[in-house]
């Protein structure tokens, strides 16, 4: 059975995390962990308190059983608790995630988001890096609408290895929800050349090659998903973060790989994957790098390969 960790604390933000976790924890019939860490740090030191130690760890609990009682589509018996002691949220979100094998781990975005926009605050900034398995933020707000069934999910794609990850996962989530994948291509000139220095009819020819290829490369991609998905190809042209921006509206939630570069299961957040965590209006799950057959073990599917 696969694990999903979600990171909680005392804001509403959290109750936006429960409320995804829920949902695809119930579609995936997978074990949900409800995390806090608690700003103590074990290491011996002569300001240790105990008691103060000890009055962080009782108000801890309290946190994580009450998000339990908010994960309605979840049996108790498929349900963890766990407290950390740990300074850094993000921290003890790595080390769990490490120790319960967890296929996603998620987070609600900060209480400074603007309601329906995804935000990151310092956790959720700090567990892209170096995550074990995909991440998901969720926007705030998302607990007001999370009856909604998930119908349509994206995937944003450009053909390289983090983006074929991204997509194997995306998959496997449209076909345990039964929602529709729109697998999204941008076509963009702007990493290719400076238009001062083209003619218009140059820059023109430009970016209908550049539209071709990414055409090709998204129905390559469609006509090597599994069986039983159902998909279709969505190809924009202009720059990427503000496109996906708002092809967010019409999702329920976007799958993105990280960037190309960077260290091994990072993601690059100056990237477009970590522009479009701030400002989409659905739920984002990034895929790091190096992370194999992502989301894949939600629903016990078997690896697949994409063209």
């Amino acid at each position: 059975m696969s694990t999903i960790i979600i990171g909680v604390d005392e804001s509403e933000r959290s109750e936006d995390a429960i409320a995804f976790g829920n949902r695809i924890a119930d579609a995936a019939k997978a074990t949900v962990v409800v995390a806090n860490a608690y700003p103590f740090s074990d290491a011996p030191s002569r300001a240790s308190n105990a008691r103060y130690r000890t009055a962080l760890r009782e108000d801890a609990l309290i946190t994580v059983r009450h998000a339990r009682t908010k994960l309605e589509d979840v049996p108790e018996e498929r349900t963890l608790l766990r407290i950390i002691a740990e300074p850094s949220p993000a921290k003890a979100l790595h080390q769990l995630a490490h120790a319960e094998h967890a296929a996603l781990v998620v987070v609600g975005s900060t209480h400074t988001g603007r309601v329906g926009r995804v935000l990151p605050g310092s956790t959720g900034e700090r567990l892209l890096h170096g995550s074990p398995c995909a991440v998901a933020v969720v926007p705030k707000g998302y607990r007001e609408r999370a009856k909604q069934p998930i119908r349509r999910i994206g995937v944003a794609y450009d053909g390289t290895e983090e983006a074929k990850a991204a997509l194997v996962g995306a998959a496997a989530l449209a076909r345990g929800l039964d929602a529709q994948l729109e697998v999204i291509g941008i076509a963009t000139t702007e990493y290719l050349t400076t238009p001062a220095l083209l003619a218009a009819e140059d820059l023109a020819a430009l970016q209908r090659e550049v539209e071709e290829h990414v055409q090709e490369s998204l129905d390559a991609a469609v006509a090597g998903l599994p069986a039983g998905v159902v998909a279709e190809t969505v190809r924009l042209s202009g720059a990427p973060a503000p496109l996906l921006e708002d092809r967010s509206e019409q999702l329920d939630l976007l799958v993105m790989g990280s960037r190309g570069y960077g260290p091994l299961r990072s993601v690059v957040v100056g990237g477009v994957s970590g522009q479009l965590m701030r400002s989409a209006h659905c739920p984002v799950i990034v895929v790091p790098r190096g992370v194999e057959a992502p989301l894949t073990a939600l629903f016990e599917t078997p690896k697949t390969t994409v063209a």
